[in-house]
């Protein structure tokens, strides 16, 4: 590809992302037609229809056959699809997950934090808590999820969320094997952790919270890392 078809893509994409951080564009929103583009950014369009390809490939722009291009709702997939190719490829290790995971579940918590934590939520927490009493592996890991989902839900964070999502996605395939592989005392190491995670935010003790992620996420990282 020659520099100046290169510039010329770019530009496009620029513009496109310009539109959506202007509030123009949004979620669901159709863009221009490639004639359109085209005229407004006085360019050929195959260098639009370049830059399209581009924005579809990283998952912003879905592409609706007799309809157009739109912004994409499912960006959260097209994360987790590229965190799939880059373990495949060796450009992430498990071990690089697992850190990142636990740093967006503190960022998460600390959120939570400092906005704090109603009656009904801290029963929704002790309901996974208790949900993970379970002799049933299946079910430990349904309770699990529940809980680390309603850690981002808390957040009320949508990029954390977002971000969250993608990797949990990867991360959950692991996490149920390391619950049915795991002998009875490392789940119960588990669930003590869970419960310090939940202690620590009922009391407001960020430490104490952060001690039990990093003991959750070391026990984790000793099976599949």
């Amino acid at each position: 590809m020659c520099a100046a078809n290169q510039m010329e893509y770019e530009k496009v994409i620029k513009y496109i992302l310009s539109l959506v951080t202007d509030g123009k564009l949004t979620v669901g929103s159709k863009l221009p037609t490639e004639r359109a583009l085209s005229e407004t950014l006085d360019m050929g369009r195959n260098s639009i229809r370049e830059a399209l390809s581009i924005l579809h490939g990283m998952g912003i722009i879905k592409r609706v056959q007799g309809s157009g291009n739109y912004i994409s709702d499912d960006v959260d997939k097209s994360l987790h699809n590229m965190l799939v190719i880059m373990l495949a490829l060796g450009t992430v290790t498990k071990k690089d997950v697992c850190e990142f995971r636990r740093t967006l579940d503190k960022t998460a918590c600390m959120i939570i934090l400092q906005k704090g934590i109603n009656d009904i939520d801290k029963s929704r927490f002790e309901s996974c808590i208790s949900g993970m009493k379970t002799d049933d592996s299946i079910r430990q890991a349904e309770f699990d999820r529940e809980f680390h989902a309603l850690l981002l839900e808390l957040s009320d964070n949508i990029l954390l969320r977002m971000v969250m999502e993608a990797v949990m996605t990867v991360y959950r395939q692991w996490i149920d094997i390391v619950l049915k592989e795991a002998d009875k005392e490392a789940v119960s190491q588990l669930l003590v952790f869970h419960e310090g995670i939940y202690k620590g935010l009922t009391e407001a003790n960020e430490d104490f919270v952060n001690m039990n992620i990093d003991a959750h996420y070391d026990l984790i990282e000793e099976f599949i890392v």
